[in-house]
């Protein structure tokens, strides 16, 4: 569990990072930043709505299949969310005005989301709603997951997109950070897991079940 909730509290570290840099959100995180900037709501609280949605959209696809135990997955999006205004709030200081020092911050920030995919991962309890919504999508078609979270992303980014145009007609948070992010962070975690993976389990006594 403290595994678990580290690794959501340093996910959350990183898409404050990634909005500090000001150069574009995660894929996942678009459509609740958006709405946050269009409806001056906070940025956690909109993305505690935004998954608690996943999770709704996850029992409409899986209907009989889907286990209760699934809307557990709404604690997590308020817990998530909670963070999320919480790292922002660490975060408070002005956006850099140097262009190279906010590609540096969109970069760490790419790093710090791929060890927190991976801490919580490793913990093997809960999926965040966004994950779970993927795993139902599979579940139910039997696509390929890597397939499943490319059409996620692209869905998600133009309906961002799209609801940013409608609203204020401007794109809000859509920039070359998140093309950075969508390409980048699953790489990162590719690299990480080699080297940290059995330092994690160490560190937290976990094992794998044969």
């Amino acid at each position: 569990m403290l595994l678990y909730l580290l690794g959501n509290f340093v996910l959350a570290f990183g898409v404050a990072v990634a909005v500090k840099s000001d150069l574009g959100i995660t894929p996942v995180n678009s459509i609740a930043f958006a709405a946050s900037r269009i409806f001056s709501v906070d940025h956690g609280l909109m993305t505690a709505m935004v998954y608690c949605g996943y999770v709704l959209i996850q029992f409409a696809i899986l209907r009989k299949e889907f286990h209760l135990s699934g809307f557990l997955q709404i604690a997590v999006a308020m817990l998530f969310g909670l963070f999320v205004s919480l790292c922002n709030h660490i975060l408070s200081f002005p956006v850099p005005e140097a262009y190279w020092i906010r590609i540096l911050l969109m970069l760490a920030s790419v790093v710090i989301i791929a060890l927190g995919i991976l801490l919580y991962l490793r913990a093997n309890l809960l999926p965040q709603p966004a994950e779970g919504l993927m795993l139902a999508i599979q579940k139910k078609t039997g696509w390929k997951l890597h397939n499943i979270k490319f059409l996620f992303d692209f869905t998600v980014v133009a309906a961002a997109a799209a609801l940013s145009l409608v609203t204020v007609q401007r794109i809000i948070g859509i920039r070359e950070g998140t093309l950075i992010a969508m390409l980048g962070v699953g790489k990162v975690m590719g690299f990480l897991s080699g080297p940290l993976g059995q330092k994690i389990d160490t560190l937290f006594r976990l094992h794998d079940e044969e």
